[in-house]
C-alpha cells in the first residue's frame, strides 16, 4: 500500500517549528547585565571595547549578539553554567563621525566618533592650501638668495645742455696714475686660526617597550640607548611623547664615545591603544580593561541549627569578589521569604569575607533562611516551664 507524499513535507515542517522553538526557549533563559563600553567618545579609527556579565537559568550554549546601529558586528557562543555569571568582551573599531547605538541581545548602549580636524575639508582644499605655501616658501627663498643690486662705478652723470640759464659744462678731471705698490717689509708672522672645537653628537636608538599589553593600571617599561657620537662630553634632553604629548623628559650626560640605557615606566588607567615617540622612534603598546567587580557567596553556616525560644543563631557565609576591581555588595538575609537583614562588604579585587547575622526568634517553629541563594533552616523549640 502506497503511503501519501504529502506527509512529508509536514514532517519536516513540523521538525523545523520544534527546532526554532527549542533555540528560542534556551536564548530566553540568557540575561545580559552590566554592559560597558570602554570609552564614550572617541576618534576616527580608534578601538572600543565593550564588556557585559551574562547568565543562564539553565546549563547550555548560549549566542551573544552585538548589533551597531542596528548592524550584525559580531556573535559569539558562550558555554554557561546556571546561575554562573561570566563576563564576556568585544573589540570594535570606530567608523565615520557620529553616534554609534550599541545594542547586545537587547541591552541598549552607545558611543560616539568625533571629527577629526583634517577631516573637516575635502583633500583637493588641503591640496590647495599646501601648493599656495609651497609657493609662497620658494619667494621667500629667492629674495632670500638673490644678491642687493649695487650702482656701477664710475657712471658719470649726463651733461647739462648749454644754454640760458645752464651751467657750463664740467671739465673732465685728470685721472690720476696709479701709484706703484708699496714695498712690504717683513713682519712677525700672523697667528693661524684656532681650528672649532668639534662638538657632542647624540642618537637614540633600540627602542623597547615591555609589555606591549598590559591591563588598566598596570606599568609599562620604555626604554632606549643613547649614544655620544661626538669627541666631547655633553648632556642630552630625552623627550618622551605618547599620543603627540610629552609625558616626560630625562637628563642624561654622556662622555665621548658611550652610551647608556634611558628608562622609564608609564601606567595608564584608561583601555586603548598608546603610540609611543623617542627622538623619532616610535612605538605602541595596549592597555586592557579590567573584568567589574562580581561577587559570590559560599561557606553558608548556622550555628547553631536547633535553639530555644529567644536564644541567639549565627548565619554566616564567604563573600568573594572575582573581578579586578574594588567594589561594595549588599548581602541579603531572608527569613521564610522577608528581607530580615542587610549587611554591606566593600571587597578588593580576588578578595573575600565574612559575613554573619545574629539572629533571635521567639516563635517556635521552622525557619528557613535564604542567603543570596545560599538555602538552609533552623529549629526554635518551645521552652517548657517545669
Amino acid at each position: 500500500m502506497k503511503k501519501p507524499l504529502w506527509l512529508l513535507p509536514v514532517a519536516l515542517m513540523l521538525a523545523l517549528v520544534l527546532a526554532t522553538t527549542i533555540s528560542a526557549s534556551a536564548q530566553a533563559g540568557l540575561v545580559v547585565s552590566d554592559l560597558t563600553i570602554s570609552q564614550d567618545s572617541v576618534k576616527e579609527g580608534e578601538t572600543v571595547y565593550i564588556t557585559t556579565v551574562v547568565t543562564a537559568d539553565t546549563d547550555g550554549t548560549y549566542t551573544l549578539i552585538l548589533k551597531i546601529n542596528d548592524e550584525l558586528k559580531e556573535t559569539k557562543e558562550v558555554e554557561l553554567e546556571a546561575a554562573d555569571p561570566q563576563t564576556v568582551s568585544f573589540t570594535v573599531t570606530g567608523g565615520p563621525p557620529g553616534d554609534y547605538i550599541v545594542d547586545l541581545n537587547g541591552f541598549p548602549g552607545y558611543f560616539t566618533v568625533k571629527t577629526s580636524f583634517w577631516a573637516m575639508f575635502p583633500p583637493y582644499l588641503w591640496a590647495i592650501l599646501g601648493a599656495i605655501i609651497g609657493v609662497l616658501i620658494l619667494f621667500i627663498i629667492v629674495l632670500a638668495v638673490m644678491p642687493p643690486r649695487k650702482k656701477q662705478a664710475g657712471t658719470v652723470p649726463k651733461a647739462t645742455r648749454a644754454g640760458r640759464g645752464g651751467p657750463p659744462p664740467a671739465t673732465p678731471t685728470p685721472t690720476p696714475m696709479p701709484t706703484p705698490f708699496p714695498t712690504l717689509t717683513p713682519g712677525p708672522m700672523a697667528a693661524p686660526h684656532a681650528a672649532p672645537t668639534a662638538r657632542a653628537t647624540f642618537s637614540v636608538s633600540n627602542l623597547t617597550i615591555t609589555p606591549n599589553q598590559v591591563r588598566e593600571g598596570e606599568p609599562v617599561t620604555i626604554s632606549a640607548i643613547v649614544t655620544n657620537n661626538g669627541t666631547e662630553s655633553g648632556k642630552y634632553s630625552l623627550v618622551l611623547r605618547i599620543g603627540g604629548v610629552v609625558e616626560g623628559i630625562t637628563e642624561i650626560t654622556l662622555a665621548s664615545g658611550t652610551s647608556q640605557l634611558a628608562t622609564s615606566t608609564i601606567t595608564k588607567d584608561t583601555a586603548g591603544d598608546y603610540y609611543i615617540e623617542i627622538d623619532g622612534l616610535g612605538g605602541t603598546f595596549t592597555v586592557i580593561p579590567l573584568k567589574p567587580a562580581h561577587f559570590t557567596l559560599s561557606n553558608l553556616v548556622i550555628a547553631p541549627e536547633r535553639v530555644k525560644q529567644g536564644e541567639s543563631i549565627t548565619i554566616s557565609a564567604v563573600v568573594t569578589n572575582t573581578g579586578e576591581v574594588t567594589g561594595s555588595y549588599s548581602v541579603v538575609l531572608k527569613i521564610k521569604g522577608t528581607v530580615e537583614a542587610i549587611e554591606e562588604v566593600n571587597i578588593g579585587p580576588g578578595g573575600s569575607q565574612r559575613v554573619a547575622f545574629d539572629i533571635t526568634k521567639d516563635t517556635p517553629g521552622f525557619y528557613n533562611i535564604d542567603l543570596e541563594g545560599l538555602t538552609g533552616r533552623f529549629v526554635v523549640e518551645m521552652e517548657w516551664n517545669k
